[in-house]
């Protein structure tokens, strides 16, 4: 009976750790939800009510826009038409600009740079900036490949833009 008790309560708590993890963003750059997680990813390519964009800036720097259809107050964990997390990361030359709304995440592979989320919170608008480096060593407009998490069950992963 104690063999039992014990191990209903070991699975208990390994559940919890798993709803409960990463309300801070990514714990890494090549970190998925694919990894150990219970749910498999959407099949659809595009996130239902978000639009995903990237724009050049006359500077030429970078806007990737996460925005979704509805506004929602900051203190919200979740409501429906929004998203609660985000990585986003390139191996384009150049460096993310940090602002108050994301973190950028340290990368083990020096060409790997990337960004998430810092709370889990309803986001219905998130702006994130790259800045290229300069001299001509682009020649094409920098990849970006996107994780987006709309809740527990429903994330999509390897969005292109």
């Amino acid at each position: 009976m104690n063999n039992l008790l014990a191990a209903i309560l070991s699975m208990m708590v390994m559940m919890m750790k798993t709803i409960t993890s990463h309300p801070t963003g990514s714990p890494g750059c090549d970190y998925s939800p694919t990894h150990g997680h219970q749910f498999a990813p959407q099949s659809s390519s595009d996130p239902h009510n978000v639009i995903i964009s990237k724009t050049e800036l006359e500077d030429g720097r970078w806007w990737i826009l996460l925005q979704s259809d509805i506004e929602c107050p900051l203190e919200t964990t979740f409501i429906e038409n929004t998203f609660v997390g985000f990585l986003v990361k390139t191996e384009s030359r150049g460096h993310f600009q940090p602002l108050p709304d994301y973190k950028v995440l340290e990368c083990d592979n020096w060409r790997t740079k990337a960004v998430t989320h810092k709370e889990r919170r309803a986001k219905a608008n998130m702006g994130i900036v790259f800045v290229p480096i300069g001299g001509g060593y682009e020649t094409t407009d920098p990849e970006f490949t996107i994780i987006l998490v709309k809740e527990y069950e429903r994330f999509w992963v390897d969005i292109k833009i």
